[in-house]
């Protein structure tokens, strides 16, 4: 009887065998499993991450989370779309965010639970009611709602300044500031969401059209990355100065001989002045929000428009 090489090939073939001492049951067995050796990647719990970050959308829902804990999320719905929110400087202690959207109105939303989405207070008279009580301390502290502002078309923007005392937002009809609860004493709290300034938009015919449609970009000016203000001291001959003037800005080519150029400390009545830039359609302002007084008749504060 003759055989092929397949059959002589199949009669000699020895069955591999692991290094554990068994046969393999499939070719996958027979082959080295690659274990995946990449750690997981992880945030350390340090001071600087401690971050929260703030997303908004259309189907009406605002989700904050931590950066470091998974855990620490608040989902909340406003049954409305929502297209802008800024969460408190003092978020991680106070618990607070601002959002607004298409049904025109501001909303302060404080505490709330984490990991358990929940209803706005404004949806409804029950969900009002649970949240009063959860803010006072009763039942579930589902968190509460206030509306600040309504009345006046879509809100678009809202930005927190960088002292955390004032915040700005946008709708329809211009932009507001008012002085928030950050950093206020005990005596000094009806103070706190009243608005001390209104820029109304332009009276032109593109935005009757696009107020509605067009979305502010706004920015609070931070001081130290602005160029420093400068002195010009005049060196005599005999190499001590006599004179010094202030120049803010001085031009290439326009300080005279003999002259040095050094840093001037912006005064601290100066730094508490706080700067904003917004920029909305075809038009740009810049706006300068001063605090109020602390003396016996307490102030929110006041801000003017220096260019527009």
């Amino acid at each position: 009887m003759t055989t092929t090489g397949d059959d002589q090939a199949s009669k000699i073939t020895v069955p591999l065998r692991t290094s554990a001492g068994r046969t393999p049951s499939s070719a996958s067995d027979a082959l080295p499993t690659a274990k995946s050796t990449r750690p997981t990647a992880t945030i350390p719990a340090v001071p600087a991450n401690s971050i929260y970050i703030a997303t908004a959308s259309m189907d009406g829902h605002v989700c904050v989370s931590a950066l470091v804990d998974p855990k620490d999320v608040m989902l909340r719905n406003y049954a409305r779309p929502v297209q802008a929110v800024a969460l408190s400087p003092n978020y991680k202690l106070d618990r607070t965010y601002l959002s607004g959207g298409m049904a025109g109105q501001l909303i302060l939303t404080v505490g709330g639970r984490t990991g358990v989405p929940t209803d706005a207070n404004t949806n409804s008279a029950a969900n009002s009611a649970s949240g009063w009580l959860g803010a006072i301390g009763l039942g579930a502290n589902t968190g509460s709602d206030k509306v600040l502002h309504a009345g006046e078309g879509n809100v678009s923007t809202i930005k927190w300044s960088l002292s955390g005392k004032y915040v700005m937002w946008t709708n329809e009809e211009g932009t507001k500031i008012m002085r928030s609860s950050l950093e206020l004493q005990s005596t000094q709290m009806d103070l706190a969401w009243k608005r001390i300034a209104h820029v109304p938009r332009p009276n032109r015919r593109s935005w009757e059209d696009m107020a509605g449609v067009w979305k502010a970009h706004a920015q609070w000016v931070d001081d130290r990355y602005m160029e420093d203000a400068v002195e010009d001291v005049v060196v005599p001959n005999n190499g001590f100065s006599d004179t010094a003037s202030v120049a803010p800005s001085i031009r290439p080519g326009s300080v005279r001989p003999g002259t040095v150029r050094r840093p001037v400390a912006v005064a601290p009545r100066a730094r508490r002045v706080e700067r904003l830039v917004t920029g909305w359609g075809d038009t740009v302002w810049m706006v300068h929000v001063h605090p109020g007084r602390s003396g016996e008749v307490a102030t929110s504060g006041k801000a003017e428009i220096v260019h527009q």
